[in-house]
């Protein structure tokens, strides 16, 4: 008896309880993405870029001469890594940007582009984000001079033999600069995105003063790459 008294004063205890339980609406699930924000983001891809230098002759390998055609524009093997500056307060609108650029051009004009920067980037939907960025620049041009150099010195007299261990010498020439840019950010899922940017780079000066043809002077050849660019990437976010 007592025991069933003791089971009916819980079930009374316990009755008007269990609705306010019931109707609770359990609480929202967490979207994954805010679940871990990304704090490091890399991107390869590919591009178009301005380029700009005249035809001129350059000296070749066994005292060869070749020519070098004009050129308006290159196509660039681009890539880049970014940081979040706002780590741990679940913000993702503030990136560090460090962007590469190669210039797939040959062996006679070769390009290597650098460009830190600093990127702010605006929520338009769940998946899509715009990021307005300004960056600096920093670009290595170099021109082949016909020159030989040795990995391994000559143990004979008389000309070197051009093989494996041989290799042509290069003019090399730093410009730097700044410029501006735009991208739209497609989130694919929590791991990996799409993005497409364009921008516009002003350097200070040219490359120039190449030596590469005593007939025309010192100054006869000179590399602007000053202008629009624009690239695609795809990404992971890490």
């Amino acid at each position: 008896m007592r025991t069933s008294l003791y089971g009916l004063g819980l079930l009374m205890a316990w009755g008007p309880v269990s609705p306010a339980f019931a109707d609770t609406p359990p609480p929202p699930p967490e979207p994954e993405q805010e679940r871990r924000i990304p704090q490091v983001a890399v991107d390869v891809g590919g591009g178009w870029g301005r380029m700009q230098h005249p035809t001129t002759d350059i000296p070749g390998l066994r005292n060869e001469v070749r020519t070098v055609g004009a050129r308006a524009n290159a196509v660039r093997l681009a890539g880049g890594i970014h940081f979040n500056m706002v780590r741990g307060s679940g913000r993702t609108d503030w990136w560090w940007t460090n962007g590469v650029d190669w210039y797939l051009l040959g062996d006679d004009v070769q390009v290597l582009a650098l460009r830190p920067g600093l990127e702010k980037r605006l929520a338009l939907t769940d998946s899509l984000s715009l990021g307005v960025s300004l960056f600096g620049a920093a670009s290595e041009v170099s021109l082949a001079t016909g020159r030989i150099s040795a990995n391994i010195p000559g143990t004979g007299g008389g000309d070197p033999v051009i093989d494996g261990r041989y290799f042509q010498a290069r003019s090399r020439k730093w410009i730097f600069g700044g410029g501006t840019g735009a991208a739209l950010q497609y989130q694919l899922n929590r791991w990996f995105h799409t993005r497409m940017q364009v921008g516009y780079t002003q350097f200070v000066s040219q490359a120039k003063n190449f030596q590469v043809s005593p007939v025309k002077g010192p100054d006869s050849f000179s590399v602007s790459l000053s202008g629009p660019w624009a690239a695609a990437y795809v990404g992971v976010g890490l």
